[in-house]
């Protein structure tokens, strides 16, 4: 073995590590990524089994493995033409369409209002911040748009001002003066420290810290196939964000 420094080394470390993805195991099935490491130095491939290791900790559902499974049944079944909706019926729920004799300033909607809001103290509210503003001409993350412009008060600041009025209506139905409401918060590597920090640098808007849940949302891979072949730029894994479906997983992975 040569020293520490050398690229023998670096690859030997690579293929012995227990519990972790290897050249080999990437190269192998489950994964099939072999292509990945053709023509690759050994600090190249030392690179990319770095990225991917971090990438399968990170992800949930079964880690990288998974998400590859799912992606080449999913694009089977849609080469294929497989609808995932076969089997199923389509039924119009049975509700109130709370308009006219039934909607606003109406006895019907307020009582309808009210059950509503018995129900507030077993609520969750859920925030999808992983956008930036750029397309509306703001240089900073979308829930730090001014929302009101004689007040200055930010679409955080209004969303905030939301929970707490209704956690104050919960606490007086419930008499539990010490409930609050959580909120969760998904951001994207575009705009997790800046959630952070405006959170930090705004108190919270007045929100119990302990009543906020700041959750990353990792990207993924970008797949070049159907065989869900991943896509490399040098030693550089090429992700994309995952789409707002992640909230769930991430509301799990949470508590």
């Amino acid at each position: 073995m040569g020293s520490i420094g050398s690229e023998g080394c670096v690859f030997e470390r690579l293929t012995k590590q227990a519990g972790k993805l290897t050249v080999d195991t990437l190269s192998s099935e489950p994964y099939s990524q072999a292509h990945l490491f053709d023509g690759a130095t050994e600090q190249e491939k030392a690179a990319i089994v770095d990225n991917l290791n971090g990438i399968d900790t990170r992800l949930a559902s079964g880690g990288l493995k998974g998400y590859l499974q799912r992606a080449r049944k999913l694009m089977a079944e849609a080469k294929e033409g497989v609808n995932c909706f076969a089997g199923c019926v389509p039924q119009v729920p049975v509700g109130e369409r709370l308009v006219g004799d039934l909607g606003p300033g109406t006895k019907a909607f307020a009582e309808f209002e009210r059950l509503g809001m018995d129900q507030l103290s077993k609520c969750t509210f859920c925030l999808v911040a992983g956008g930036l503003g750029e397309r509306l001409g703001y240089p900073g993350i979308k829930i730090g748009i001014t929302a009101e412009v004689t007040t200055g008060e930010t679409f955080m600041d209004k969303f905030a001002s939301y929970i707490l009025a209704f956690q104050a209506h919960a606490r007086k139905v419930t008499g539990d003066y010490h409930l609050e409401l959580p909120l969760a918060v998904m951001t994207s590597g575009d705009t997790h420290a800046q959630t952070l920090n405006f959170f930090c640098e705004n108190k919270n808007f007045g929100l119990n810290p302990a009543q906020v849940t700041i959750m990353q949302q990792e990207k993924v891979p970008a797949l070049m196939d159907a065989a869900a072949h991943i896509f490399k730029k040098g030693s550089t894994i090429e992700t994309k964000p995952h789409g707002h479906g992640d909230i769930h997983a991430l509301l799990h992975q949470h508590g």
